[in-house]
């Protein structure tokens, strides 16, 4: 009886914790989430740090620069409607210039520093995503 006893108590203080967590906590902006929770909202969500945290814009549209956020993203998060230009490009450049990376609808990076720009698509090929793109724009990828 007493080991059931405790262990009711502990979960109930378990229960009583996860209840009392600030909701603070959790990202303002959208993350993703697993295909049966996602909801597409049309934009490209881009963040300071890996693990899509640090919020810094997201867009519904093409993007040739992207300000405050050029060369200081290190996760993104593509969560445009499914269809026709649901794709995007990565650019290296201003402008949609110089190397790019695609990242297909619905798929998001969580840590830029594992990916690089495509080889020989132009200036920035095969250097490192994190704090490396520009600009943006929306596409069909094959």
């Amino acid at each position: 009886m007493g080991k059931l006893r405790t262990t009711l108590i502990g979960a109930a203080l378990a229960a009583v914790t996860v209840a009392a967590t600030p909701l603070a906590a959790q990202a303002s902006e959208p993350v993703p989430r697993s295909s049966a929770g996602r909801v597409a909202d049309g934009l490209l969500h881009v963040y300071y740090n890996t693990g899509y945290s640090g919020w810094c814009d997201d867009w519904s549209g093409e993007a040739p620069d992207w300000g405050s956020c050029r060369n200081q993203v290190s996760s993104l998060w593509n969560n445009g409607y499914p269809g026709n230009l649901d794709d995007i490009w990565v650019y290296w450049g201003l402008n949609y210039t110089g190397a790019r990376r695609g990242v297909y609808n619905g798929v998001g990076l969580s840590d830029l520093r594992q990916w690089t720009f495509d080889a020989n698509t132009g200036p920035g090929s095969g250097e490192w995503l994190n704090d490396n793109i520009s600009s943006h724009r929306w596409t069909n990828l094959p």
